[in-house]
Formats: C-alpha cells, structure tokens, sequence
C-alpha cells in the first residue's frame, strides 16, 4: 500500500530538510519493494506487458526527469499538487468500489489508451521522483479506472513499477546532490526505517493473497484519505 506521503508528513514535522527526506523516502521505498515485487513476482501476479508499459515511461524517464529537476522547482507548491492528486485518487478508488463502471475488467486495452496511459505515467513519474515519492497510489485510477486492471494485478504490478522507479529517481537526487553540493540522503536516517520497512513489507505482500480485490481497494482509499488529510494539516500548520 502506499504509505510515502504518510513517512514524507513525519519526516517533515519532526524538522527534517525538504531534499534529505526526498532522497531517503526514496531509499526506505526501494528497501519496502524489493521483498514486495519479489513475492508478487513469485506468486506470479505481476503483469509484464502493463508493467513495461509503465516502466518506461513513468518508472525511468520520469522520476529520472523529477529527480534532477528536485532543486529547480518550488517544493512546497509540488508538495500541494501531490496532496490534491493523493485525494482525487482516492475518490476515484471510492467510485471504483462503490459505483464501478459496467465495463468489465480486461487484459486488453487499445493503442490509444495505451498511449494515454504512458503519457499520465510520465506526469506522476516525473512529479513523484521530485518529491521523493514512488506515487503508486496515482497510478491505481490509471489502472483500474481507466485500463480497467485487477485490483491484485495492478497492486502486483505496480510494486514492480515502484522498485525501478526508486532507483531512477533516486539516481535523479545523487546527480543534483553531486552538483548542487545539498544533502539529499540521510544514512542514519534510512538504516531504521529501511529495516522496519522491508520487514513489514515482506510480511505483507506474502498474505495479500488472502484479501478479496474489493477489500484491497477499499483500504487503498482509506489510506489516500488519511494521507490527503495529513498534508493538508501540513500546509497550515
């Protein structure tokens, strides 16, 4: 599930620099997706030819992009466009669930929405890898609402997208660290954090399995709700 804008908040209430704690969510969110991806990969729920899709454009060129372009732009304007995304995804997850479209759910998409798609990936791609966020979240409208994915397919697939996506976008960060000379990573930082993440996320991504597809999604929109709220507390406080 995507918990990153909830560890951004922290990060940035308890007091930590903008750009260390975009560079090291980055590195906590690779650690969480590597047991993730494994055992989706696993239990084979992953689909290759829609994960491709989206690995190129919105899990190399556009965190990549984002990631360079991480001290270009205004940080706290980004951030806000982030928190107004995190809530609409989450009200398209809520009509999926409760007022789901006749269409039913299908393997084969045409060219154009195909190419739709790519184009919004690269959008979330680029915005996630600016500010340190895989935005997963973003990608299940895409997905679900739009190329009419399995909930378990798209959740599987994208935890595929977001372990590439995090090392593009956190290579981003290390260029412009290594030009600019500003911190974007904090070992001690991460040590814990990665830890506790890739643990739970191993323990997780072994038992969703077990969940039924309208389960998933109602607790995805939970959380986009959750977080949504703690950035707009953020934004005023």
């Amino acid at each position: 599930m995507p918990l990153g804008p909830i560890r951004i908040f922290f990060m940035l209430f308890l007091g930590i620099e903008a750009l260390v704690v975009f560079g090291t969510n980055l590195a906590i969110s690779f650690a969480m997706m590597v047991p993730t991806a494994w055992n989706n990969f696993k239990n084979k729920r992953i689909d290759f030819k829609l994960g491709i899709l989206f690995l190129i454009s919105g899990a190399i060129i556009g965190p990549l992009f984002g990631g360079l372009l991480s001290e270009s732009l205004s940080l706290e304007l980004l951030l806000l466009i982030v928190t107004i995304l995190i809530i609409v995804s989450g009200v398209l997850i809520f009509q999926a669930v409760h007022f789901p479209s006749k269409k039913t759910i299908s393997n084969k998409t045409s060219n154009f929405k195909n190419i739709i798609a790519s184009v919004l990936n690269i959008g979330i791609g680029a915005l996630g890898g600016s500010v340190g966020m895989v935005l997963g979240a973003l990608r299940y409208p895409v997905m679900i609402n739009y190329l009419k994915t399995d909930a378990k397919s798209a959740s599987a697939t994208n935890s595929f997208i977001n372990l590439i996506f995090t090392i593009f976008a956190f290579l981003g960060h290390l260029i412009t660290s290594g030009i600019t000379g500003n911190s974007h990573f904090d070992i001690k930082l991460f040590i814990p954090l990665g830890i506790a993440g890739f643990l739970g996320s191993y323990i997780g991504s072994k038992h969703v399995g077990k969940y039924s597809n309208r389960f998933i999604l109602k607790t995805l929109y939970v959380i986009l709700f959750i977080m949504g709220i703690l950035m707009i507390y953020r934004e005023f406080i």
